[in-house]
């Protein structure tokens, strides 16, 4: 035989062994020593000289159940059923003797004992084997549980982690099922279509995105397995504004199939302002050059014009025609100067101050100063200023520039009266003063144009003050944002870069 068949015979004999525990090793030797005892009494040796009574005999017999019942306890019906017949075939010599008086008492008695005996042990082993598959089924139900509960808790943080990147993107994130029916929609998306949970989830795309007809069907050929993916721009309504958007569309697979789509959307909405805010800027600083040239060159022959009709207003006789005549040319040189004028502050602002200043003193000496302006018109000022503003680095005087222009032009798009709210607080880096009206509000024609010189809707308007706003915001490194829907009002809102304790900006203003 060679080694390596010895060894796996040797393997095949060890491994029944090694799976009989100590403990076991113990019961077997009990049972077999108890049995043996009982069988070496009940067979007394006839040369002791002592001859065991019948009813020594009779509980002797008895005893064989306390080995019977004790195996079939330990080792279920097969220990039991091994320790019946063992039993049985040591106690068959001592019935056969007893054959002498058949059917007698005795002979009856002890082949009843036999059966019996088998019995005992295989109900006793059944009953003792069904407990321990109930209790085996009741622990594997238990570690069943335990798994389940782990997986669960397992499910529960994943699901908690994904939700917490989910609100950590930047972008709205909105899934859909193969019917089309939004299942999950993260913060950002609900931001930027400006409703809740529970007024997205459960609804089908086409009632969230009713005016988006080409994302709407984009949407559906992916779901139907004609499209792969698809990525547009879209101007979507929300958060009481309308928001310039980029939107992409893909599937969501599942073992290669397409189970539902996943819609990011990005707003774009300030990128899109700041680049026509540099676009503005650009456009402005040409256009103010070649203005404050042309006023230049208007002015002065305006100065001569003007002197020359107040020597002829003197030289005339007053209350004839051409004194009146006269008296309107010299109104009309008055308008045309102050236009010259302001397109020389726009062409050419002078040069700037720059200090430390405190923007809600210089509101309150604004508000005061436009205070009989707003309430000939009926309009009530609110303010929400934030508690520790901190200072700013800018020119006092220019900022009162924007300040006044900006509630000015509230309190005249509120021509029935209204309410102005002016607001100031931090944000990323950023101290924003906004002014809110409840006026008429601007189109979105008019609101892509009304930072552009000489564009007016009001009459008389000379057209440049948003310009000289935008121009001196823009001077300061800030920026502005304009929010309005017709009929409710508009907001605008500067911006412009906090600085830190000890530090002085360097922020320049070409003259």
């Amino acid at each position: 035989m060679s080694d390596s068949t010895r060894e796996n015979t040797d393997n095949r004999f060890r491994q029944p062994l090694a799976a009989v525990t100590r403990g076991q090793i113990r019961d077997i030797i009990l049972i077999v020593t108890v049995t043996a005892l009982i069988t070496y009494f009940h067979n007394w040796p006839p040369h002791i000289g002592i001859i065991p009574s019948e009813s020594l005999h009779i509980l002797l017999r008895r005893l064989y159940y306390i080995p019977i019942i004790y195996a079939a306890f330990r080792f279920g019906i097969k220990g039991g059923l091994l320790t019946s017949l063992t039993i049985t075939a040591l106690f068959a010599p001592h019935a056969a003797r007893s054959m002498g008086g058949l059917f007698k008492g005795a002979a009856v008695d002890n082949f009843f004992d036999l059966l019996i005996y088998n019995v005992v042990a295989i109900t006793t082993g059944m009953v003792v084997d069904d407990k321990r598959r109930q209790a085996q089924r009741y622990q594997e139900t238990l570690k069943l549980n335990r798994e389940i509960e782990e997986r669960e808790t397992a499910l529960r943080q994943i699901k908690a982690y994904t939700d917490s990147i989910l609100s950590s993107i930047s972008s709205g994130v909105i899934s859909l099922d193969r019917r089309g029916n939004i299942v999950t929609a993260n913060p950002e998306a609900m931001r930027i279509l400006g409703r809740k949970e529970s007024e997205l989830v459960g609804f089908p795309l086409e009632k969230i995105f009713r005016n988006q007809e080409r994302l709407v069907l984009a949407a559906r050929r992916i779901l139907n397995g004609e499209q792969q993916r698809a990525t547009m721009e879209a101007e979507l309504a929300g958060e009481g504004q309308v928001l310039t958007v980029a939107i992409r569309i893909t599937p969501h697979l599942s073992r290669g199939e397409t189970v539902g789509i996943v819609i990011t959307i990005e707003d774009l909405t300030e990128v899109k302002n700041l680049t026509e805010q540099l676009m503005r800027a650009d456009k402005l600083s040409g256009l103010g050059e070649l203005v404050a040239g042309v006023a230049h060159e208007v002015r002065n022959p305006l100065g001569v014009i003007r002197a020359s009709v107040q020597m002829m207003e003197k030289e005339m006789e007053t209350g004839c025609k051409s004194s009146e005549l006269t008296h309107v040319m010299l109104q009309e040189i008055d308008r045309l100067d102050a236009v010259v004028k302001a397109l020389l502050d726009f062409g050419r602002p002078s040069k700037s101050q720059f200090e430390r200043i405190d923007v809600q003193q210089s509101l309150e000496e604004v508000i005061l100063l436009t205070r009989q302006f707003a309430l000939q018109q009926q309009v009530g000022v609110s303010r929400n200023f934030a508690e520790d503003l901190p200072a700013l680095w800018a020119d006092d005087d220019q900022l009162k520039q924007v300040f006044v222009n900006l509630i000015s032009n509230a309190i005249q798009a509120m021509p029935d009266g209204g309410r102005l709210s002016i607001s100031v607080y931090t944000e990323g880096g950023f101290i924003k003063i906004s002014f809110a009206d409840s006026g008429t509000g601007i189109s979105t024609e008019t609101r892509e144009r009304i930072f552009d010189p000489f564009f007016t809707t009001r009459a008389g308007g000379s057209g440049l003050g948003l310009s000289i706003v935008h121009r001196i915001v823009d001077a300061h490194n800030g920026y502005m944002q304009v929010g309005s829907r017709v009929g409710t009002g508009s907001t605008f809102t500067v911006s412009l870069p906090l600085i830190k304790r000890g530090e002085r900006p360097e922020v320049e203003i070409n003259a």
